[in-house]
């Protein structure tokens, strides 16, 4: 069976394709290491800045990240977590209209 000429322009498209995907990955790597390069210098900075608490937010990540926390404590934690930016959010709220109806009144 021979070619046809549709079967040509289908391979075209595929190297077009393939080439348009090769291209973009390249970028998305090369930006991905832009982003690790950058991640590198911040982790290194603050290494030096603060050894101790560094190494002891870095051992907490992977612990978590390992499954090492239960399921129950992470939703307590994240809970709490809410609850307490909630509180904040609502103070700040509060100050801004405050300052607000204070200003209003001068």
């Amino acid at each position: 069976m021979a070619p046809s000429a549709s079967d040509g322009n289908r391979i075209e498209r595929l190297k077009r394709s393939g080439e348009s995907v090769r291209r973009e990955v390249g970028s998305f790597t090369s930006e991905v290491e832009g982003a690790l390069g950058d991640l590198d210098r911040l982790v290194r900075g603050q290494l030096q800045q603060r050894p101790y608490a560094t190494l002891a937010a870095a051992t907490g990540f992977g612990y978590v990240l390992g499954g090492g926390m239960p399921v129950a404590l992470t939703r307590l934690l994240l809970g709490m977590g809410g609850r307490v930016a909630f509180v904040m959010m609502a103070q700040q709220l509060r100050e801004s209209v405050l300052a607000s109806t204070d200003t209003a009144k001068e």
